[in-house]
């Protein structure tokens, strides 16, 4: 390493501490580097609750029997059909390799199964994710909703008259599913990292060190029950009746492809997810992956913050990926003045 390297990585390690209190620089900085993709991503957030609900109720039953059973149906339908179409798009980006898609890469190490002295570890581990995601996806998930079949329950609202027409009443309600899910989220995972848990439970999630979008569901059956399934469903049973079905749809299938894309490996620009403010993403999940400690959060990265436990070397992985020698985050803080060069 030459002096002048020495010298970036001391000037960084000292203002990480004052980088990790200026959140709201951070997200000013996040928003820039979205350039005019996130134009695109509030583009699909427009349509997404704006112009579907509107699409769906030409097709929504005015009446529907057997509602326990009908959910128990279409919840497995969106779950099996989301997972396996974005993985399907993740799997023809990464066969691609196109420059555009590329350049959203979280780092630049290579994919496993294009380093030839992985090839074999590669297989094994694939082998051992499909046989994994079939337990919890043909196992594990229709024993969780087996309640709602046999008693013929639903803990959602299914009548074609309340419908929701406001789309602030959907958007209102998830963003509600984003915050329980988040803050339930990061306190189960946070203690799947303690050690009694970790080397039994948590520690199969993590053998990918480089995630890929496949590995978001790769999980012990008991980790992708509490980490995933309760997580992600308290929100819509706390509501209760208040929740329609098309919003509980509507909010299964983000949360699906938002963990998606939290593991493919790659920042794109016009990801709807991270439009949201205080957003994590992949680079920020991905870092945890690396580290195994800090960034626990799943949605938002204020509890991580809140509590500390953002990774510290996750600011300096930043500020050498983006090359903080472009000042973006200096030259708006007079208390700094080094130049990173």
């Amino acid at each position: 390493m030459n002096k002048n390297s020495e010298q970036i990585n001391k000037s960084i390690e000292d203002q990480t501490e004052f980088i990790s209190e200026h959140t709201l620089n951070y997200e000013k900085h996040r928003y820039k580097r979205k350039g005019y993709g996130l134009i695109f991503s509030i583009s699909i957030y427009l349509s997404w609750f704006f112009i579907l609900p509107k699409l769906i109720k030409e097709f929504y039953p005015k009446k529907i029997e057997n509602e326990g059973k009908t959910l128990f149906v279409i919840s497995y339908l969106i779950h099996e059909v989301t997972f396996i179409f974005f993985n399907f798009v993740m799997w023809i980006i990464y066969k691609l390799e196109l420059n555009f898609f590329e350049r959203y890469k979280v780092h630049d190490k290579e994919w496993p199964w294009k380093n030839p002295n992985e090839s074999v570890k590669w297989r094994k581990l694939l082998k051992e994710t499909l046989i994994i995601i079939s337990i919890n996806h043909l196992i594990i998930l229709p024993l969780i909703g087996l309640y709602h079949y046999i008693s013929d329950i639903s803990p959602v609202n299914m009548n074609y008259a309340d419908f929701p027409e406001n789309p602030f009443e959907i958007i209102l309600q998830t963003l509600f599913f984003m915050l329980v899910e988040d803050f339930s989220f990061y306190w189960i995972h946070r203690i799947m990292h303690f050690e009694m848990f970790y080397g039994t439970v948590h520690k199969m999630h993590h053998k990918y060190t480089n995630t890929i979008s496949i590995s978001s569901e790769f999980s012990h059956p008991i980790d992708f029950i509490l980490g995933s399934l309760i997580p992600s469903n308290i929100g819509v049973l706390i509501l209760g009746k208040r929740v329609h079905l098309v919003t509980y749809m509507m909010w299964l299938v983000m949360r699906i492809a938002e963990t998606i894309d939290g593991h493919s490996g790659y920042e794109f620009s016009w990801s709807p997810f991270r439009l949201v403010p205080f957003s994590g993403g992949s680079e920020f999940h991905n870092f945890h992956h690396l580290n195994f400690k800090g960034n626990y959060g799943s949605f938002f990265t204020f509890w991580d913050r809140i509590c500390n436990t953002v990774n510290k070397k996750y600011f300096i992985f930043l500020a050498k990926k983006f090359e903080f020698s472009k000042k973006e985050y200096y030259v708006e803080n007079k208390k700094i003045t080094e130049k990173l060069e």
